[in-house]
């Protein structure tokens, strides 16, 4: 016999059900929020614009409640193979939607497996980018459509592209089937203590995903928002399932004040625990150590829970640098610990004998404290670099990196010794557009490249300024045709430019060649394939850093397969002189 309680839930649950089957069936491809009564829905309606208020489209769990008979129509039923997973459309970079098509999966995961062990270069990595998030798709053979797209997922978690998963997750509804790109997203914004953005992940979630992490979070975000019925409905639900996690309900039932008091044990095996933790224990006490967990340091931080008291303790201030180190815990905070360190004048003025006889951490602190007080801009630069090589000493580099560019960057460049300028500008970290230097001396640096650095150029303007330009270099009888030359005729050849009768270049390029494996992938259009292998090529290296003649089967490679958006990318950075 059905109990009077479990009876009012399969009614609840079945009317649940039906507006979520109805709200589904006609509704926009905006997200449908099932836990909303009548009330909330007129509230929407009058406060469109307010922002205080998260709106949860929550999944409901899965029970075998009802039955129902959908009718398919077996003419609309789309191949998963054939789906087309991404965020920019193939026109803007000239790829089409077939460009893995014909394409062996194996192949795929071989180059990209080489490629994830580079530390790629900003070009490469943006390119990169633009390849496996072109909408396209899947290959025929040996990479299903599932696997195609978890690659993609785990490459933007890995390089921790937050917005750009959003994004993909947004145009891309089979996204939200992965409990590891939703997961990392709430991670990252809870971690920052931003629980509102965190729970507003959860309208990305797929109906169908059952995870209990995700479950869990679900239930809280409802609950904070104010929906403690349907909290208490789904946890209902979970339980009934064989759901059993004690400390997630004695959090549960304290925060929807069945119970008026929670255990006061910190659980960290994970960052939700942790969070369920900290804001249901009055004056949490917390000291993390090496095995904690990256997120928990992060949150540690954004929630002001660091307390620091004794700062002779080596092992506690050597936690928290390595935790920063390998970016667990915000670097500035290092700096902030530094600085509450106590040292006397005269420390201050003879740090650079004094650190000699102090801990690592302690040297540290006080070279930095000195640079900060240092009004000898000369003494300023030699204490920036002794400190360099103190974080060097401990594999500590990557805590100290933005830091040093940023106190460099501050210093007048007037003020700085003819002798530390080289120095000094190899370790600004400055990524400015430059302003390009036109030579119209030579071919490769003239104000002929403007035809691929400027969009939509009119080709009689680029005629006319080749003509100027070629008119010039044919009067001097020393100038010879460089390979950097012929990638620009070829190019411009290939746009359409009228060359001179008397300008052989074909016969100058006679003698260059393309790799035979790369000129097979040509001539079969594979061009995911081959855009791989010319990441792969560049990989670590700057365009600019390139040699001509790999700079040049590049640019032909470009051209044949009239990919000309990446291949005037790929000149802007290789051909100008830049100021």
């Amino acid at each position: 016999m059905i109990s009077l309680l479990h009876l009012n839930k399969l009614i609840l649950f079945t009317f649940f059900f039906i507006i979520l089957f109805f709200n589904t069936a006609f509704g926009e491809d905006e997200p449908v929020d099932i836990w909303k009564n009548t009330e909330n829905l007129n509230e929407q309606n009058n406060e469109s614009n307010s922002e205080k208020d998260i709106a949860i489209e929550s999944p409901i769990i899965s029970e075998d409640v009802t039955k129902i008979i959908i009718k398919i129509d077996d003419d609309n039923i789309v191949d998963e193979n054939q789906s087309v997973i991404g965020i920019f459309d193939p026109d803007e970079n000239n790829f089409n939607l077939n460009m893995w098509t014909d394409t062996d999966g194996k192949e795929i995961k071989k180059v990209l497996n080489r490629i994830n062990k580079l530390k790629l270069s900003r070009l490469s990595e943006d390119l990169l980018f633009q390849i496996l998030f072109t909408n396209a798709y899947s290959p025929s053979a040996n990479l299903s459509s599932e696997e195609f797209l978890k690659i993609k997922i785990n490459w933007l978690i890995r390089k921790n592209r937050i917005k750009d998963l959003e994004v993909f997750l947004k145009k891309n509804s089979e996204v939200g089937r992965s409990s590891e790109a939703i997961k990392f997203l709430i991670d990252e914004y809870l971690s920052s203590a931003d629980i509102k953005s965190a729970c507003e992940k959860i309208n990305f979630i797929d109906r169908e995903l059952q995870n209990s992490y995700l479950e869990k979070f679900i239930i809280y975000c409802l609950i904070n928002n104010g929906q403690q019925d349907e909290a208490q409905l789904i946890f209902d639900l979970m339980k009934e399932r064989g759901f059993k996690d004690k400390f997630f309900e004695d959090k549960i039932n304290f925060l929807l004040g069945i119970t008026s008091s929670t255990q006061q044990k910190i659980l960290d095996n994970n960052l939700f625990n942790f969070y369920l933790s900290h804001i249901t224990i009055d004056n949490i006490q917390y000291e993390p150590n090496d095995k904690t967990d990256k997120y928990i340091w992060k949150y540690l931080s954004s929630a002001n829970l660091i307390q620091i008291d004794d700062f002779e303790n080596e092992e506690v201030i050597l936690t928290f640098e390595k935790a920063a180190a390998k970016n667990a815990f915000d670097n500035d905070e290092i700096f902030k610990i530094y600085l509450k360190m106590n040292f006397n004048f005269n420390q201050l003025a003879n740090a650079e004998e004094i650190y000699k006889n102090l801990p690592g951490y302690k040297a540290r602190a006080l070279i930095y404290q000195s640079i900060l007080l240092s009004d000898n801009v000369e003494r300023k630069i030699n204490l920036l670099f002794l400190l360099k090589d103190l974080f060097i000493k401990d594999k500590l580099l990557d805590v100290y990196t933005e830091e040093l560019a940023s106190i460099l960057k501050s210093i007048d460049p007037n003020e700085i010794p003819k002798d530390y300028e080289e120095l000094v500008k190899q370790n600004q970290n400055i990524d400015l557009i430059k302003k390009i230097k036109f030579d119209n001396d030579i071919l490769h640096r003239s104000k002929i490249i403007r035809h691929f650095l400027e969009e939509n150029t009119k080709l009689s303007r680029t005629e006319k300024d080749f003509k100027t330009i070629y008119k010039k270099i044919k009067k001097n009888k020393k100038y010879f045709i460089s390979i950097k030359d012929i990638i620009v005729l070829e190019s411009l050849a290939a746009d359409g430019i009228s060359l001179p009768n008397d300008l052989n270049y074909a016969e100058l390029s006679s003698e260059l060649t393309i790799p035979e494996n790369l000129q097979d992938l040509v001539s079969q259009n594979q061009i995911g394939l081959v855009m791989l292998k010319i990441v792969e090529i560049i990989g670590e290296d700057n365009i600019s850093d390139l040699d001509p003649e790999t700079l040049y089967f590049l640019n032909k490679i470009l051209n044949d397969l009239n990919l000309k958006k990446i291949r005037n990318n790929i000149l802007s950075e290789a051909l100008p002189i830049k100021t």
